[in-house]
């Protein structure tokens, strides 16, 4: 009997499932309670953390002729943060550790002294939990210099120790039944089913290894080989179903991890469950290990219908708050309901969405910037018409040469109409995309040539100095050359009219670089102007601003030239930048690519 397979079978088994289920409950039991312990501690640590919010309230209450009270209301609302319950609660001591307030104003009265009791009163807090003892407590000393108190958290464990006792309870159950089993299993186990089983034990460490190519093979026609075809089917199906997994959770962190819109999930206690970066960017500092759903509704002040905070205060169509102003950002905030398990258990989350709105708040400014800039714009020349007109109407007597000049001035007003029309149809093709770009390559060097060559006319008339210099030989570029060549012409004509008669106007040409690789062509126009006051220069390709409000109506220009210069420079895919120092000049920096991806339209 002793010598048999059945014996050897129910004694190794028996031992086995004794020693694991030893092991494991040991083991159980003593992670429980360490795990308890050391959560205690971190929780008090993060609550009580020096210079944290809660240690500087406590210390400030000290300043109150009733600091304990006020102490007491202060812990009393952190009830949550702190975890009291029925087995927890808080403590308000004097220096000397007698009890002035606390949630347990009875069991208060009795407290024993402990070591870390002790030790606060000493002023040398250690907050140790040792091993085997049968509560968790937390003392901190507090002082403003005048007054002094301990705050001292006591928690007795009863609940931990019921979940322990419930444990054990649980392993020995589990031990008696898998004693039962491994007994009545090998009762029924022979040699003909040995191999088999050992065949598919090894299948199972296969593909608990991950390795799902290998193929059981049992070649029986009993109960054992049908099970060896369930589970090579399984393992095959078993496969599809991870792999496909797999592929949709990356896929949905992947999703979740680069969209663009701030996504934030919190457990029903409000602690942050899942977050992705785009939400981290967005409060930057403001987000730290303590971060949870009460600190992001203060920090978007926003509050939930029932003002408390629940995932059930939560409409089931969710809830919205639209403009909120964080950080100089216009957002959208979205909160809806999530339902997730944890614990065996389903439980009722939040997930907070935040779209930031800054773009189209700042686009819908600019628009009705730019349709109030228009108006004036197309008023003020109407007005000049009108008023041209009424008095040649309205005097009759009026001389010729006086005639001449209101006639004249409305017909410069009709051009300047034209101009501000023309300007606004270049730039709404060009924001359309509906421009017609002549590609071609063209000889940046002979076009800048003869520009200069053209604009030295206007220079003279003003008695400057206009001058083209390159540094060195430019390559060709690829582009709309009259497009480029208007830019040009018309940084060179502000140049020219805001520099004072006699002045000196450069334009300098050379290649850029990318490493050692010639990528593209840089344009240089400086002047020793009137310049630009420093808080203008980021406004220069707004449409229609001005610097001065004069500008424009005395120059006959549109305040739309740098504008469309922009517009059609960023098409081409290169840059300008303005620099400037009011009272010594400007410099206008243009840079183009080699090449541009615009299509060419003929």
């Amino acid at each position: 009997m002793y010598n048999s397979l059945y014996f050897k079978i129910i004694l190794i088994l028996v031992i086995f499932m004794i020693t694991v289920m030893c092991v494991i409950g040991t083991v159980l039991i003593n992670s429980v309670n360490g795990f308890y312990m050391d959560e205690f501690s971190d929780q008090m640590d993060r609550s009580f953390s020096p210079g944290g919010q809660l240690s500087s309230e406590l210390t400030d209450a000290l300043g109150s002729e009733d600091f304990a009270a006020e102490q007491y209301s202060i812990l009393d609302s952190y009830r949550g943060v702190l975890g009291i319950d029925d087995y927890r609660d808080f403590y308000i001591l004097d220096r000397n550790g007698n009890f002035l307030e606390g949630s347990d104003s009875q069991s208060g009265k009795t407290l024993r002294k402990t070591a870390n009791m002790l030790a606060a009163m000493r002023g040398e807090p250690e907050n140790k939990q040792p091993l085997g003892s049968d509560f968790a407590d937390f003392a901190l000393p507090l002082d403003n210099g005048t007054r002094s108190c301990l705050i001292y958290v006591k928690d007795t464990m009863e609940e931990m120790q019921q979940f322990t006792w419930r444990l054990f309870s649980i392993i020995l159950q589990a031990l008696m039944l898998g004693l039962i089993f491994a007994i009545v299993l090998a009762f029924f186990l022979s040699k003909a089913i040995t191999s088999p089983i050992q065949s598919l034990t090894r299948g199972a460490k296969y593909i608990a290894a991950g390795e799902f190519s290998h193929e059981i093979d049992v070649h029986s026609h009993d109960e054992i080989g049908t099970l060896t075809d369930i589970f090579n089917y399984m393992k095959n199906t078993l496969k599809s179903t991870l792999e496909e997994v797999s592929g949709e959770h990356q896929k949905l962190e992947t999703l979740f991890t680069y969209l663009h819109d701030g996504v934030v999930a919190f457990t029903e206690d409000g602690k942050v469950m899942h977050i992705n970066q785009s939400f981290m960017d967005l409060l930057g500092n403001k987000y730290d290990d303590g971060f949870d759903l009460s600190r992001l509704l203060l920090l978007f002040g926003v509050d939930f219908p029932a003002k408390t905070g629940d995932a059930k205060d939560i409409p089931k169509d969710g809830y919205s708050v639209s403009d909120v102003m964080f950080d100089g950002r216009v957002l959208d905030v979205n909160f809806g309901r999530l339902r997730y398990t944890a614990d065996n258990s389903t439980h009722d989350g939040v997930l907070a969405v935040i779209h930031d709105e800054t773009g189209r708040y700042e686009l819908d400014k600019s628009r009705r910037e730019f349709v109030a800039n228009v108006s004036h714009e197309m008023r003020t020349p109407l007005q000049s018409i009108r008023g041209a007109c009424e008095t040649i109407l309205n005097d009759k007597e009026i001389p010729r040469d006086m005639e001449d000049f209101f006639l004249h001035m409305a017909v410069d007003e009709c051009d300047r109409m034209t101009r501000i029309v023309s300007d606004l149809l270049v730039l709404s093709r060009l924001d359309n995309k509906r421009t017609k770009w002549n590609i071609k390559p063209f000889d940046p060097d002979s076009a800048l040539r003869h520009i200069s060559e053209v604009m030295k006319v206007d220079a003279a008339a003003h008695s400057h100095t206009l001058t083209y210099t390159r540094t060195e030989e430019l390559p060709a570029v690829t582009g709309d050359k009259e497009r480029i060549e208007q830019v040009i012409i018309n940084v060179l004509s502000n140049a020219i009219k805001y520099t004072p008669d006699g002045g000196k106007i450069e334009m300098i040409a050379s290649p850029t670089r990318r490493g050692k690789a010639v990528d593209g062509i840089s344009v240089i126009v400086r002047d020793n102007g009137i310049g630009i006051p420093e808080e203008d220069v980021p406004h220069l390709f707004e449409r229609f601003y001005r610097v001065e409000k004069s500008r424009t109506s005395e120059t006959g220009g549109t305040g739309l030239g740098l504008a469309i210069a922009k517009e059609i420079v960023d098409a081409h895919g290169g840059s300008i930048n303005v620099a400037s120092v009011q009272g010594k000049g400007t410099a206008v920096r243009i840079t183009l690519p080699l090449e541009t991806k615009l299509r060419t339209v003929e």
